[in-house]
């Protein structure tokens, strides 16, 4: 039987400033905060003008998987960004966590200040709207909680865990040394995506009597558009349209090694991790709602958030081997 692909959403609530020191809380805008010790912090400057004068926190997401304790940042560069087009990038940091060594993939229950929402990709999660759900809602999780469960992807017994040890990590409260507009902060309310919804239209040829009774005969258009005659440009935006209005709400979508919610059929290369040759994964996606959460109440000429989707890639090893990781980010057109 084929393993259920869950994703994971992320919808901003408004922020805590208690809860905005830890590197656990996922959130959008505000200031990124340090996760591990490096000796210099020059990775979270702009990969393009390499200055940090301009740079700005988009999210930052506690994303555990593996083995590891897992921080991925997605910042945007205003210099950088011209016309229509942001130019974002994405940094990784991850720590060995060796509560996570098991000899099952049984759901492991701990407690702790430091955990946070725990993205896991079977466990049986659901949204609070009754109508997505069959059997009533089920608890959300919400940043800081003491759930932690490890998916049935963790690579237990893997060769990482004899060498791997934990790491020197910043005191909570650490900011990311970046000097970019500081855009509002809200934490993020993390769930499984919900399934289309089971609508009871009845039989097509009932709707459309039902369409002509209501409208009139001349109101309904009865040519049927195949499928295949669809061009694929519709065809992906009509999907993502659907996607992400099951949610409206949702700024993040965390599914990783699944295939991204596109909005576009351009073709896209991805580049091998350069320290390690391994191929890149896909983990998690911006979609443009976050854009109305940060910038309520400004001009579209007043900021520089311009795209349809932030997709980013991410070491398909979980290389280990710097505190901070630059990935690879793609920035899809504005819908």
């Amino acid at each position: 039987m084929a393993k259920k692909e869950v994703v994971w959403l992320g919808t901003p609530t408004e922020a805590d400033g208690s809860e905005l020191s830890s590197p656990f809380t996922s959130r959008i805008g505000g200031s990124a905060v340090l996760f591990r010790e490096a000796p210099t912090y020059s990775i979270f400057n702009c990969p393009k003008c390499r200055s940090s004068r301009w740079v700005s926190l988009l999210t930052q997401i506690y994303a555990p998987l593996d083995v590891y304790d897992r921080i991925v940042y997605v910042l945007i560069c205003s210099s950088c960004s011209e016309g229509k087009g942001s130019f974002c990038f994405a940094v990784r940091s991850q720590n060995f966590n060796p509560s996570y060594v098991q000899s099952s993939p049984a759901p492991v229950v701990g407690g702790g200040e430091d955990e946070g929402i725990t993205f896991v990709e079977d466990g049986d999660w659901g949204d609070d709207d009754p109508k997505y759900v069959d059997e009533g809602p089920n608890e959300v999780c919400i940043t800081n909680l003491t759930c932690t469960t490890m998916a049935d992807e963790c690579k237990v017994g893997s060769p990482t865990q004899s060498t791997d040890v934990s790491s020197v990590l910043v005191p909570h409260g650490t900011k990311v040394p970046v000097e970019g507009f500081c855009y509002p902060c809200f934490v993020l309310n993390i769930f499984e995506e919900p399934p289309k919804p089971k609508l009871c239209c009845g039989t097509v040829p009932d709707q459309l009597l039902k369409a002509q009774q209501t409208y009139g005969e001349d109101a309904v258009e009865t040519t049927v558009v195949e499928d295949e005659d669809e061009p694929l440009a519709e065809k992906l935006l009509r999907k993502y349209v659907d996607r992400i209005g099951r949610v409206p709400s949702q700024c993040v979508r965390w599914g990783p090694g699944q295939k991204p919610l596109r909005s576009s059929p351009a073709p896209i290369v991805i580049p091998r991790c350069p320290r390690c040759s391994n191929e890149r994964r896909y983990e998690l996606q911006l979609t443009s709602p976050i854009i109305y959460f940060l910038t309520k109440g400004k001009e579209e000429k007043d900021h520089s958030l311009h795209f349809g989707s932030v997709l980013v890639y991410t070491c398909g090893g979980n290389c280990n081997v710097q505190p901070y990781s630059l990935e690879h980010c793609v920035v899809e057109d504005e819908v």
